[in-house]
């Protein structure tokens, strides 16, 4: 724009939809009902109703355009992501996954992926959950979901893969962990499991 329109509608380009809808509604009201004023009053109405046309259809184009220029990188983050999978860089692919602030449905996705690739199944198939509740028509999402239900009913995944895990916060090394397991072992886990609910039935629970 070689002019700016905001000023026109009393506002800043920092302004909000709303804030853009509501201050066009307001100025258009007042102008019809003031152009129909007798001399230069009414005059003057029309002229800044035009104004106010021209500066509101110019600041949507503006954001339009900006809108799709947003799309379009995000979209080339996530071919960029993607690649990084591909490469077997999943320490980076995750930091840039985790730097993006819009959290769509391709990012929970693009998540599952990456979880999957640690086999995380449960956080991976939760991921493809959140994507297709966000996107329900999208069928890359379903048929993704699909297959992985099919995949952990299928009992070709191992009890302690199927253990839901929480991302840890430092993916560093660390010692006895790396295998889906809460100890590193799944016969240590066995023993820990057992001795907790021992401990209920000593303080008379009766059970876990």
């Amino acid at each position: 724009m070689n002019y700016n329109a905001y000023e026109i509608l009393g506002l800043t380009p920092s302004a909000t939809q709303e804030e853009i809808d509501a201050r066009y509604n307001e100025l258009k009201e007042q102008y019809q009902k003031d152009r129909f004023q007798i001399g230069e009053a009414g005059e003057e109405a029309s002229e800044k109703l035009q104004q106010l046309e021209v500066a509101y259809r110019d600041i949507m184009i503006e954001r339009q355009e900006q809108s799709q220029e947003k799309d379009i990188k995000e979209d080339d983050d996530y071919t960029v992501i993607q690649q990084l999978i591909t490469d077997g860089k999943l320490e980076e692919a995750q930091a840039k996954l985790d730097a993006r602030v819009t959290r769509d449905a391709e990012w929970h996705y693009i998540q599952s992926i990456l979880f999957y690739k640690r086999n995380w199944f449960l956080e991976s198939k939760r991921q493809l959950e959140l994507a297709c509740e966000m996107e329900p028509g999208n069928q890359r999402y379903k048929q993704s979901l699909d297959k992985l239900t099919k995949i952990l009913a299928s009992n070709t995944i191992s009890p302690d893969q199927l253990r839901s895990t929480s991302r840890p916060v430092d993916e560093g090394p660390r010692i006895g962990a790396g295998n889906g397991t809460c100890t590193g072992s799944s016969c240590t886990d066995c023993l820990l499991c057992n001795a907790c609910c021992n401990c209920c039935q000593c303080m008379g629970g009766g059970g876990c």
